[in-house]
């Protein structure tokens, strides 16, 4: 009985305390206290200790609040978690943080609700050490993020070293180190790197903290803070397995206990009403301690406003808009409550929408005001302090301030004014501000902000303002800058939003892109609508930027399988602007793939030479033909012509990510092929951790195919399938090699009922690709694998269907590709689990070596 009174003395239910700690209801602790009172007066006093504990420290915080200075309130708002009592979820983020299985913690609730504060007094008050960073819109968390926290915390890596110079290879040799030391990490704010199906749009920070989920025992921790739950990418697995904390609005005893307190002894505010109105008010406000924040700053901003008053009208906000409209219609009355020069910052830290620093704060607000009246920098910093008590955002040093797009654009709703001069006002701010924006970013490129994630803000400016075609200047100039010179994956909404508002010529000229960068996203429904309409818009006066757009489209219709319709759209735009050296480039390099899907290697070697002719000296046009010429000479064996080109323009690639990525995939590609494997390894895992920032889903998806490749090769099957998985998330449409791997990988790793699908599916796709076209001898090949697989599914089941398929593969015009043979040779071989599968599977192998040899017969005639 003493056991279970002091269970019950100290966190209340017994069982619903353990509940809410484990998500169990029977398990071996609730047995342990039924039958248990070994241990019941040791647990008593402990429970005693930390009653008196608690006590004290109440009686501490009691008379702090008794103060009557308004600072003492003003903490009370800042730290307001502190004074809010949430048991259940403490103990339960306390027993996340103790337990070596909780690598990831995630702790989501609505914006407002006390997430950060509770995970800051959690790791205050047990004395964690950790490192803390806040996502804004002008810093995102990298794996270099990560590496660079554990490093700096002392973590030793043991005697591991990096399997490669990545930030995902620094991080896997760290957990490799098993270290015991725990580190933690906190992400804040993480909703702001989330895409619209709630995954981060990061994949190499999906990535790593998959490794850090799956990873051998180590003392790392991660806790994500969001307001949504996180979903992990395809293949990964860490979202799901995290411990995941919900923090809600508070009942109403501790609501009550909240606003008293954080009144300091003031009154005429919420905290003077009674239960009956205070709990309809917190059910308004979702019971979240920062609108209620808000709804006291209302109350002190507007003398003529009563509590009671103001409940009545919170109560019609939220029956008309939820709790998200009550904040915001909140944050509208505080504003207007302003004197006017903090009404002035707080509408340019709006303007902003990015953290900025209170001189660039100073100098937009001074734009606006008259000589002499200007505002000193320390009166702008003090109001901004201000503010970011309840109504902006700071980071934790209070250098720089900031409110989210979301937020800032409640603010500077200016279209439904009807005051012109308002209007105008609104729109002069805004363009100011993307302006001082503007100057920043050329001003330092080497700065926190110098990434294009901070730049966005520039962009979303001049589109606030109604200005498209200062957003499409700004898009113009920043891609122009960019790492790799390539568009950018982060502009494809601004693109989209200015796409009919801009010039005849430049309206053809961003859908042209918007097509490319939803082609290299996959989604090639709506890069078709965007290539049509660049057609269009295009008109039929300026040939040489119609068949620009032509050579895009036609490229898609060769990513879709559609090789002949590919081919005529090829050969159309040649003919439309043949001296144009970008269309004849683009033209002879896409018909050379044509001809390489064919099995035709001879003619595609001979247009890739003419492309590299006509792109002249030009790197960025020169360097990928030549990759993708000693990619087919690795694909016929001819390693020394291989090596050569790559020799060529190694140190060219040195300065361009996505062309270093592209480069190093290519070398794992002949590493593989001469069976170097360690080499292969290493240079793919170099290879994805450059494509993955470069949004190159081409390189990731064909460097993960090659890790896959070579973990099935050291018989590390679930590894593989891991690699296979992870490489299905680049690809638009199911690329044949890479189900072809994950059903291979998958069936030898977890059986063959766990593979059934995934051959089902490469037969399916299969199909498809060569009802377009009849001569892809990847695809009859791949579906006569995926038919072998299934013949082994049952006991009486025939490789004859496969053996048909492997002929169909050999037609008259397929030259030989020794490499991508004995590829194939290999996945039909490791299919077979067992000697019975490797005998039934002798026919169909013999098949395709000998195809090795007509090959190497064919080989031999050509040369």
């Amino acid at each position: 009985m003493a056991l279970a009174s002091g269970m019950v003395l100290m966190v209340g239910d017994v069982p619903r305390w353990w509940s809410l700690i484990s998500d169990e209801q029977d398990n071996w602790l609730l047995r342990a206290l039924d039958r248990s009172d070994k241990f019941a007066s040791v647990l008593s006093l402990l429970v005693g200790i930390a009653a008196l504990r608690v006590a004290f420290s109440q009686r501490r915080q009691d008379g702090r609040v008794t103060g009557s200075t308004s600072t003492v309130a003003e903490q009370a708002r800042q730290v307001f978690g502190f004074f809010v009592d949430r048991r259940g979820e403490r103990f339960r983020f306390r027993w996340a943080l103790g337990d070596l299985r909780s690598r990831l913690i995630v702790v989501h609730g609505p914006a407002g609700v006390g997430k950060t504060e509770l995970v800051g007094r959690v790791l205050a008050d047990a004395k964690i050490d950790h490192d803390w960073y806040l996502v804004t819109p002008a810093f995102s968390p990298t794996v270099d993020t990560l590496v660079h926290a554990l490093n700096l915390g002392g973590v030793d890596v043991g005697r591991d070293l990096p399997l490669d110079s990545s930030p995902l290879g620094q991080l896997e040799a760290i957990l490799r180190g098993r270290t015991k030391k725990r580190h933690v990490i906190v992400l804040d704010s993480v909703e702001r790197l989330l895409d619209d199906d709630h995954k981060l749009t990061d994949l190499a920070l999906d990535e790593a903290l998959d490794l850090i989920a799956t990873g051998p025992r180590h003392g790392i921790k991660v806790v994500v803070i969001s307001e949504v739950l996180p979903v992990a990418g395809a293949g990964g697995t860490w979202a799901d397995s995290a411990c995941r904390i919900a923090v809600d609005g508070l009942p109403l005893d501790f609501f009550r206990k909240f606003v008293e307190r954080s009144a300091g002894g003031r009154s005429g505010l919420l905290s003077s009403l009674d239960d009956r109105r205070l709990d309809e008010v917190r059910r308004d406000l979702g019971g979240r301690p920062r609108l209620a924040q808000l709804f006291d700053s209302v109350l002190e901003s507007d003398r003529d406003t009563t509590p009671l008053a103001l409940a009545g009208e919170v109560h019609r906000w939220a029956a008309r808009t939820g709790v998200d409209g009550v904040g915001d219609r909140l944050r509208s009355r505080m504003t207007a409550a302003f004197d006017s020069d903090r009404r002035d910052i707080y509408r340019a830290v709006a303007s902003f929408a990015t953290p900025v620093d209170a001189a660039m704060v100073r100098a937009l607000v001074n734009k606006f005001r008259p000589r002499g009246y200007e505002l000193r920098l320390d009166v702008v910093r003090d109001e901004l302090v201000g503010l970011s008590r309840h109504a902006i955002h700071a980071d934790r040093y209070q250098q720089t301030f900031f409110l989210g797009p979301a937020e800032a654009g409640q603010v500077l709703i200016w279209r439904e004014k009807i005051d012109r001069e308002g209007i105008a006002a609104d729109r002069r701010l805004l363009i100011d501000a993307a302006w001082l924006l503007r100057a920043r970013r050329q001003a330092d490129r080497h700065c926190d902000w110098a990434n294009p994630q901070s730049y966005l803000a520039e962009v979303d400016a001049w589109l606030r303002a109604e200005r498209a075609d200062g957003a499409f200047r700004s898009i113009e100039d920043i891609e122009a800058t960019s790492a790799d010179g390539n568009p950018l994956m982060l502009f494809r909404r601004p693109r989209r939003v200015v796409a009919d508002q801009i010039g005849d010529t430049e309206q053809s000229a961003n859908y042209n892109v918007l097509g490319y960068l939803h082609h290299a996203s996959g989604h090639f429904g709506r890069a078709t609508e965007f290539f049509q309409t660049a057609l269009t818009r295009a008109g039929d006066d300026n040939p040489v930027w119609r068949a620009r757009i032509l050579v895009n489209l036609a490229g898609l219709k060769w990513a879709q399988g559609n090789v002949g319709d590919a081919f005529t759209d090829f050969e159309k735009a040649l003919k439309m602007a043949p001296e144009d050296p970008v269309v004849r480039a683009g033209s002879l390099a896409g018909m050379a793939r044509c001809h390489r899907r064919d099995g035709q290697y001879t003619l595609a070697r001979q247009y890739l030479a003419q492309a590299l002719r006509a792109a002249g000296p030009h790197p960025g046009r020169r360097i990928p033909l030549e990759l993708r010429l000693a990619r087919l000479h690795v694909e016929t064996e001819q390693f020394r012509e291989a090596e050569a080109l790559l020799d060529a323009v190694r140190d060219e690639t040195e300065e361009v990510g996505s062309l270093r990525a592209a480069y190093l995939d290519v070398q794992a590609d002949l590493r593989l092929a001469q069976g170097h494997y360690d080499q292969a390894k290493r240079l793919a895992r170099e290879a994805v951790s450059l494509a993955l920032p470069a949004h190159d889903s081409v390189v990731a998806l064909q460097a993960r195919s090659t890790l896959s490749v070579v973990r099935m090769h050291e018989g590390r099957f679930d590894h593989a399938a891991r690699e296979a998985t992870m490489a299905r998330r680049y690809s638009g449409t199911d690329a044949l090699i890479v189900l072809a791997l994950q059903g291979v990988a998958v069936r030898r790793a977890k059986g063959p009922s766990a593979a059934r699908d995934l051959f089902a599916d490469l037969v399916d796709q299969a199909d498809l690709r060569t009802g377009l076209n009849d001569r892809d001898f990847a695809a009859w090949t791949l579906m006569g694998i995926a038919r072998c697989a299934q013949a082994l599914d049952t006991p009486t089941g025939s490789t004859k269907p496969a053996l048909d398929k492997f002929t169909r593969a050999r037609h008259p015009h397929a030259e030989p590709a020794p490499a991508l043979t004995r590829l194939m040779t290999f996945l039909l071989e490791t299919i077979a689990a067992d000697d019975d599968e490797r005998a039934r599977l002798t026919p169909a192998v013999d098949n395709l070596r000998s195809s090795l040899s007509h090959s190497r017969q064919r080989e031999g005639d050509v040369v």
